[in-house]
């Protein structure tokens, strides 16, 4: 079971994270680059639930464009994966993988000034991921 709950997580963590400061040269405001970090609850498909705290990376890629590395830690463990996230404003949609339980999902942000909710879905579940400066 751990496994499986380590694997939703990986599946699930990016937004994770979480998961920035303005990037001037690239963003609309208010930008995703930099550093973020926070928590949330992550679902799996089972019905089960786990609280989660996450770190995420937003490096500019191109116009409006970002590559996205975060790590989450729950009781089940702690795990990483890698995104990219494309938008404008206050709206970035994306994907994620996680190379360690060759898992992939969908990534909604929202972000509002010095926050940002991070939204994953995946085939193993889902995770909404609050993320601060």
């Amino acid at each position: 079971m751990q496994n499986f709950k380590r694997s939703m997580l990986l599946s699930l963590g990016l937004g994770a994270l979480w998961l920035s400061a303005s990037a001037p040269a690239f963003a609309d405001s208010p930008g995703l680059s930099g550093s973020w970090k926070g928590g949330g609850t992550f679902t799996y498909s089972s019905g089960a639930k786990e609280s989660a705290r996450c770190r995420a990376t937003f490096k500019p890629s191109g116009k409006s464009a970002y590559d996205v590395s975060a790590t989450c830690a729950t009781q089940s463990g702690t795990v990483s994966q890698t995104g990219f996230v494309r938008g404008s404003g206050s709206s970035y949609r994306g994907t994620f993988y996680n190379p360690e339980f060759d898992t992939s999902g969908k990534i909604a942000i929202s972000v509002s000034g010095g926050s940002q909710v991070v939204r994953l879905s995946s085939s193993k579940g889902s995770g909404v991921i609050r993320l601060s400066r």
